[in-house]
């Protein structure tokens, strides 16, 4: 949480305020750097970096005005990066009761757009101190732009309430949700090996417009060994577009050996992250969890009875810590 955090003084060279009764600007000088667990407060938008973050020479702008939702609109705040500003770390918003413009203050999330009001992602899980009218959320490689919080039923304009990437059997499944669309065209996916150079893998058409959730999955049957980063482009049917988080798995077609296949008794497993897996389970073939152990063993190696099954087609699923998953077809005689 935020407020566990260690203060840090942050030394700024040049600070410019103006402002009217709908909407403030503060501008920064040419050296603004921040160190990893500093709090910067600017006009209430509260940013604690969990790495260095260059603020020099950035624009920001608050208007005091709601971003345009459906069934409801934001708050009455919005902040406005003149850049995006990549960013990792706690970002968060303080609001006066007087701006929640008929949100229910207990659902409010976090929603930013990387382009001026289009292709807003809420997100899911932020954090709330009611008392101090206080919310925020923690994020990893996230361009902050356009930034205001909206209650958790409600969508902004292409509002992207979800994005997952997954390790399975034969490549990684890229996934994603929409709550709300309105003149979208198409998705495309990118995949980079260093988070910096993008190249297109695939395109899906969107819904175009729609008011309900839709669900979206893309297959990379192609991998590169190591490090994968993901991210979608959505792209509107005028033109514009906006970037979704960036998503990583770590490619390894020997990450996770399991034999005998056909198994008896006992399936043995052997992964070279072991100390990273958090949870085994074994599926079948409808999806049904059947059995579920954590990893005893700080080696490379463990075992799992299979004592209970039937004979048949099974799943052995391994989560990490980091959230990704690989999955391993077993037949059970």
């Amino acid at each position: 949480m935020m407020t566990m955090r260690k203060i840090y003084i942050v030394l700024v060279l040049l600070f410019i305020v103006s402002g009217k009764a709908a909407w403030a600007q503060i501008t920064t000088g040419n050296e603004l750097f921040a160190k990893a667990n500093t709090i910067i407060s600017l006009d209430s938008l509260v940013l604690v970096p969990s790495v260095d973050v260059d603020l020099s020479n950035r624009s920001l702008t608050l208007a005091h005005t709601a971003v345009p939702g459906n069934p409801h609109a934001s708050i009455g705040r919005q902040y406005l990066f003149d850049e995006p500003l990549l960013f990792s770390g706690d970002v968060g918003i303080i609001y006066r009761p007087s701006e929640l413009n008929g949100n229910t203050e207990s659902l409010l999330e976090l929603s930013n757009s990387e382009t001026n009001e289009n292709g807003f992602v809420t997100f899911s899980g932020s954090s709330r101190d009611l008392a101090m009218h206080h919310v925020w959320k923690t994020v990893t490689g996230l361009n902050l732009k356009m930034l205001t919080l909206v209650n958790a039923d409600a969508a902004l304009p292409v509002a992207l309430v979800a994005f997952h990437v997954r390790k399975e059997e034969n490549g990684v499944e890229v996934a994603w949700e929409t709550s709300f669309e309105t003149n979208s065209d198409y998705f495309e996916i990118q995949r980079s090996g260093n988070a910096k150079d993008w190249q297109p893998i695939g395109r899906l058409s969107s819904a175009g417009e729609s008011s309900q959730k839709t669900s979206y999955s893309y297959s990379d049957h192609a991998p590169m060994k190591g490090d994968n980063y993901y991210r979608l482009k959505m792209v509107d049917q005028d033109g514009t577009f906006a970037w979704s988080q960036i998503r990583k798995v770590t490619w390894d077609e020997t990450a996770l050996n399991i034999f005998p296949n056909p198994a008896t008794d006992v399936l043995e497993m052997e992964a070279q992250d072991w100390l990273n897996v958090a949870q085994i389970s074994v599926i079948d073939e409808r999806g049904t969890v059947l059995k579920e152990q954590n990893p005893q063993t700080s080696s490379q190696r463990g075992s799992l009875s299979l004592e209970g099954l039937n004979a048949g087609s099974y799943i052995l699923q391994a989560r990490y810590f980091d959230g990704s998953v690989l999955r391993r077809h077993f037949i059970k005689h």
